[in-house]
């Protein structure tokens, strides 16, 4: 069986020479198109590698001083360690408390309402970038040796599970580049900082890296998230690289669903056991109690009120109106019945 490879994605952003100067990506991808995935419907995916099959996908924050294992940057892991290159109390110290993962989370959130997947953080096992297999992302920042490389994103693995790879899905970003939260809305030109340079939305930026690590390549639909180089013939200049997109576009949304399948109808099974029962009463009220943070996917099917002609219609809140109807549903009531 031919096991496919993780691709690493590099980030590069040139100086401005004159007004706004694009952004240009260079990495390893297949011939770029529209909807450009790294499998064919198998493999280079997480879980079961047969298309489309959702998956539950595990996430961490690589320890702080971990080394950079074969990955060719410099220096430890230095998000964490509060110390020169901590991004996250760079973004920290400027946003407030917690700015930094809560960008992250919401990159995370936007690709787990976008199909049948769940991403679930966990705690760091320890080791060297690109050295464990478990869990599925890691995240990290390291020296890449330049200052225009945002971060790097590698793919998942051929076959998940008969030949796990340690590298697949781990995602660093340069501690030697410029990172913010840019306080514009969908759309709106992108700061700039140090030297003119375009400065990297910690949200929009893992957005799309954190696409490469769920098997996506580079689209050549020049306003998706995925958009990026592939070869002198689509170099990724036409691409909207100098406006704030965390959005996906429709062709995103079509890649991650031939992967995966389309995210979860709101229909009370928060536990994705198939079944509407206690557990799920129990996870909708922690949810709307603020006890627990459900993950996009968990909220998509938690989401049911208020209904209409007894079909949900989510109002994007999980509150004491969902966990009602849940419960009515555990107990055998029928949305919307006698």
């Amino acid at each position: 069986m031919e096991v496919a490879y993780p691709r690493v994605i590099r980030h590069r952003r040139p100086p401005l020479a004159s007004g706004l100067c694009a952004l240009a990506l260079y990495g390893f991808l297949p011939a770029a198109h529209a909807c450009a995935l790294y499998g064919s419907g198998y493999g280079s995916k997480w879980d079961d590698p047969v298309w489309p099959a959702g998956a539950v996908i595990y996430w961490s924050y690589i320890l702080p001083d971990a080394g950079p294992g074969s990955s060719g940057w410099s220096g430890n892991n230095t998000l964490g360690t509060g110390g020169t290159g901590d991004i996250r109390a760079e973004i920290d110290a400027q946003y407030g408390a917690g700015a930094f993962d809560a960008a992250v989370q919401r990159a995370f959130d936007t690709w787990g309402a976008a199909a049948n997947v769940q991403f679930v953080q966990v705690a760091d096992p320890g080791g060297a970038f690109g050295s464990v297999t478990y869990p599925d992302i890691r995240i990290g920042a390291y020296d890449f040796g330049n200052a225009w490389s945002g971060g790097a994103g590698f793919g998942p693995p051929g076959d998940d599970i008969d030949y796990p790879d340690a590298l697949a899905g781990d995602i660093a970003l340069n501690n030697q580049n410029h990172f913010n939260i840019d306080p514009g809305s969908e759309g709106d030109p992108l700061q700039t900082g140090p030297g003119g340079l375009y400065l990297n939305d910690v949200e929009g930026l893992v957005l799309h890296e954190i696409g490469h690590t769920l098997g996506l390549g580079h689209s050549t639909v020049t306003s998706a998230v995925m958009c990026g180089y592939v070869s002198p013939a689509f170099d990724g200049n036409t691409c909207d690289y100098d406006h704030v997109n965390r959005v996906l576009d429709p062709d995103d949304l079509d890649a991650v669903a031939n992967i995966y399948g389309p995210a979860p109808p709101a229909d009370g099974d928060v536990s994705f056991d198939c079944t509407v029962d206690v557990a799920d009463v129990l996870l909708a009220t922690q949810g709307a109690n603020g006890q627990r943070a459900l993950n996009a996917a968990q909220v998509t099917r938690a989401d049911v009120a208020p209904l209409s002609g007894g079909v949900p219609t989510p109002d994007g809140n999980v509150d004491a109106a969902d966990v009602l109807l849940i419960l009515e549903k555990s107990l055998g009531h029928a949305w919307g019945g006698n």
